[in-house]
């Protein structure tokens, strides 16, 4: 194959998870808003009967919402891309390694929010690497510092307020941006 014809395969590909991601921005909007108010309403209601609640009832409508959406985009586009597979993939292993971790952290009595913040970092460091889209590699990085401020530097009653703040400037700043830049 000639090297220039490989540079070409190459740049399709990189244009396809661009496209990719530009589909998923939905996602990370919807779970954004989701979590940002309920991480702060945790902090809030702590210590209250049924606090906890919040998670549960906040995943269970994220994910309702994300599966209509996913199935009515999944009929939209039609044929699956690479860059489709890596984000589906990547996303895939995110969430039974949250399961997991959701579970190991509550049952040892601790706070989830390090886990969660720190494997959201990494797929969403990923998926902007992937898609070259530097958004998204920053929000990245930054849900991994809030995880390590979780883990090292506050005490878990300020852990949702931190995992809000992740969120928002690791899920919804760059959503925002990704979807401006689809309408553009």
């Amino acid at each position: 194959m000639e090297p220039t014809k490989s540079i070409e395969i190459i740049e399709g590909m990189l244009l396809e998870s661009k496209k990719s991601l530009h589909r998923n921005s939905f996602y990370f909007l919807v779970w954004g808003f989701l979590l940002v108010p309920a991480g702060i309403a945790e902090y809030y209601l702590q210590g209250k009967p049924l606090f906890m609640m919040i998670w549960p009832i906040v995943g269970m409508v994220g994910g309702v919402i994300s599966m209509l959406y996913g199935r009515k985009e999944s009929k939209r586009v039609g044929a699956e891309t690479t860059g489709d597979r890596v984000t589906s993939y990547t996303w895939g292993a995110f969430l039974v390694t949250m399961f997991i971790g959701i579970g190991y952290t509550t049952y040892n009595g601790l706070s989830p929010h390090t886990i969660i913040l720190l494997l959201a970092g990494m797929a969403t460091f990923i998926s902007g690497g992937i898609s070259k889209f530097t958004p998204f590699v920053i929000g990245g990085i930054l849900l991994q510092v809030a995880g390590i401020i979780c883990a090292f530097v506050l005490e878990p009653s300020y852990h949702s307020l931190v995992f809000s703040a992740g969120i928002f400037v690791g899920y919804v700043i760059p959503g925002i941006l990704l979807r401006r830049s689809e309408n553009v």
